[in-house]
């Protein structure tokens, strides 16, 4: 099974593909692809493009869910407007479920249950990568 970890930040969303690998440890693919922007969000083409890119790496990359890192609503840390419309359109791929993590239970599964971090992860996808580990492995 291919999970796709997701961290939104500003107009972009992240994307780190983990799976399984024979011996059942969590291995990151290398997909081209590792960020989508939403360049306009107040723009419908742009929002039916945005959407189009994320069913063609859904397809492409054969992901069966996308799991976001989720972001306060309210308060100092909120997300902003853009960010949840982003996170909308995940949740509207085609054939694709969704599913969300608390960034708190991102930080003790790292803590606990990461030891190795793939080779040459950059730093940017560190976040979405543990969305997708967390996925594969709490099920």
């Amino acid at each position: 099974m291919r999970v796709c970890g997701c961290e939104i930040s500003a107009k972009e969303v992240r994307l780190a593909i983990v799976r399984k690998n024979d011996d059942g440890n969590i291995e990151m693919l290398r997909p081209k692809t590792t960020r989508i922007e939403l360049e306009d969000d107040t723009c419908e083409a742009d929002l039916r493009s945005f959407l189009a890119a994320l069913d063609e790496f859904c397809r492409q990359n054969e992901i069966e869910t996308f799991v976001i890192k989720t972001r306060a609503k309210k308060g100092r840390m909120a997300g902003g407007a853009i960010s949840f419309k982003i996170e909308t359109l995940i949740q509207l791929v085609e054939g694709c479920k969704t599913r969300f993590v608390s960034p708190v239970a991102l930080s003790h599964f790292a803590k606990k249950e990461v030891e190795v971090y793939p080779e040459k992860l950059p730093v940017y996808l560190k976040n979405a990568f543990l969305a997708g580990a967390y996925a594969l492995t709490k099920g």
